[in-house]
């Protein structure tokens, strides 16, 4: 009975010299999917940063259903994990399963996504004013004229929305002359993106340019525009790598880049930083990029249009120093850049 109690007290001594074993803070995230390579590299960067601060993170990917993703939610709660990031499908329809997180004392970040649900944490961009340069970049390449498409993510969420709004009514009120033929929801799915721009291409021979609210989806529209022998520009939102080639050689007129990785390290921190008490704004703002090459910065410029941007580059290397901008040795205030 002794060694049987000596043992037990061992036993509690070490977890009690061992926090990290018994205290491990759990992060879940709920992602759209994690197929498209922007969320890979969401999620490789993610794990690193949960390295660098010393927790845990659990992916799961909502594939896209809106109630796989509110399912997956309160699996999270019912495990009791540390907090919860949600990058929402529909910004309105998950903010029951938030206020039930919530109430059960776990932190909430939506990711990319301003949600009106009380007490949760916002990641932002400044998309409006983004997708608005975007179409200022767009419109003044065509010199104001011309037919153009756009490839949104899907109805209903908050990043894709707020990019589409910026970019149509900056378009249509500065370039009135540019019609938008066509403003496509594609669920941020590629294979729906290529079946849009060949419709596109197809019905509209005069297409001059499409506008992408990912990157992903003007990749795949260029792919079918070549393969018809089409030449467009384009404008897009991510600052993924593959977009060097169509930006180094102008067909690309301007990219916003947040970087995956820098967005996948960026939203973890934030949520192990709010696992473990630290203070920190219901809204937080992401510092972002314009990327384009410095022939077409030229162009634009002759044309009436100044930007301040950096080119590919540059790009390359201020989208991995993610650790550097953001790691637990920066402060809090760190984290955010305001509005």
């Amino acid at each position: 009975m002794r060694s049987i109690l000596k043992a037990s007290v061992a036993l509690v001594a070490l977890t009690l010299a061992t926090p990290s074993m018994a205290q491990e803070k759990v992060l879940g995230l709920a992602a759209i999917d994690l197929q498209n390579s922007f969320y890979v590299r969401m999620k490789e960067a993610g794990d690193v940063a949960a390295s660098d601060y010393g927790v845990k993170s659990t992916w799961q990917s909502a594939e896209g259903s809106l109630e796989k993703q509110v399912g997956i939610i309160e699996n999270f709660i019912n495990q009791g994990v540390s907090a919860v990031l949600i990058d929402p499908i529909d910004k309105n329809a998950v903010v029951p399963a938030i206020e039930k997180a919530t109430a059960a004392g776990i932190p909430v970040i939506t990711m990319g996504n301003k949600v009106e649900a009380g007490a949760n944490y916002s990641t932002l961009y400044p998309d409006y004013n983004n997708m608005a340069m975007v179409a200022r970049a767009i419109g003044t390449s065509l010199g104001g004229e011309g037919e153009i498409a756009l490839l949104v993510g899907s109805r209903g969420n908050f990043v894709s929305d707020t990019r589409e709004k910026g970019f149509v009514e900056t378009m249509q009120k500065e370039f009135p002359n540019i019609k938008i033929v066509g403003v496509e929801p594609t669920g941020w799915d590629a294979a729906k993106a290529t079946n849009a721009a060949q419709t596109w291409l197809t019905t509209y021979p005069d297409l001059k340019a499409v506008a992408c609210i990912s990157d992903s989806l003007c990749l795949a529209a260029d792919s079918v525009a070549t393969a018809m022998g089409s030449e467009l520009i384009y404008g897009g939102y991510d600052g993924d790598a593959e977009m060097k080639d169509l930006i180094d050689s102008g067909k690309m007129v301007m990219d916003v880049m947040t970087g995956a990785y820098r967005v996948g390290y960026w939203n973890v921190a934030v949520a192990a930083r709010l696992a473990k008490g630290e203070d920190l704004p219901k809204d937080l703002y992401m510092p972002t990029y314009f990327v384009t090459s410095d022939e077409t910065a030229a162009k634009l410029k002759s044309a009436g249009l100044t930007v301040d941007y950096i080119n590919t580059e540059k790009q390359a290397v201020e989208a991995k120093n993610y650790t550097e901008q953001l790691g637990p040795k920066v402060p809090a205030s760190a984290m955010t850049v305001g509005k």
